[in-house]
């Protein structure tokens, strides 16, 4: 699926016409809730730390488009402890690391010094869950599709340089959501609210 995404971006870059294109490099950092739904659960004995979250991105844009194409790279971290309820109750003093590359329609008006919009798009996962980090073994691995939605404020510096605050809700696995809850996974089918603070440079 990574592939797909990087063709899929390649592509509807080389479908974009228009004398004025633009193009980005963003970079941030932020925190938030990871795994919400399952972290409130009060049926299960997890509870997950704040996060720590990164992301890398290149944006495609012109003038004459409504939404710029992005491509996103997302980097999510957060520790987790209490009991494995998939695992006959094991106890858990772990983390749960993911990657992300996404592709993103974004929307970005910046006609003045401050600036409001928005994007969205899917992903491919690949996560590791450690159950416990004092034990040297394999973590569990997990590939699967995410949904992205994110909010834009954004305040121009310089003409090429901007200060970006983004909240983020980010979907894992929106597919294996639909299954019956006796089928979800540990830090696996649920929603993680970001708030991301970045910095975007126009590279021309």
């Amino acid at each position: 699926m990574k592939k797909i995404i990087l063709i899929a971006f390649i592509s509807l870059i080389g479908t974009l016409e228009g004398r004025s294109q633009n193009l980005e490099v963003g970079f941030g950092l932020g925190t938030g809730s990871a795994y919400t739904y399952e972290n409130f659960d009060s049926s299960v004995d997890i509870n997950y730390s704040l996060p720590f979250s990164s992301y890398l991105d290149l944006k495609y844009s012109n003038t004459e488009s409504y939404f710029g194409l992005k491509l996103k790279f997302q980097y999510l971290n957060a520790g987790i402890e209490g009991r494995n309820w998939k695992n006959n109750n094991e106890p858990i003093d772990g983390d749960v690391t993911s990657l992300t590359s996404m592709i993103l329609l974004e929307h970005l008006k910046e006609d003045n010094t401050w600036n409001f919009g928005y994007n969205f798009g899917f992903g491919y996962t690949h996560q590791e869950f450690r159950q416990n980090l004092n034990i040297l073994s394999p973590g569990i691995t997990s590939n699967y599709m995410s949904v992205n939605f994110s909010g834009i404020i954004s305040s121009k510096l310089t003409e090429d340089l901007a200060l970006q605050i983004e909240p983020t809700l980010f979907w894992t696995d929106p597919v294996g959501s639909l299954r019956a809850s006796d089928k979800w996974q540990i830090a696996g089918e649920d929603i993680n609210i970001l708030l991301q603070l970045g910095i975007k440079y126009k590279i021309n």
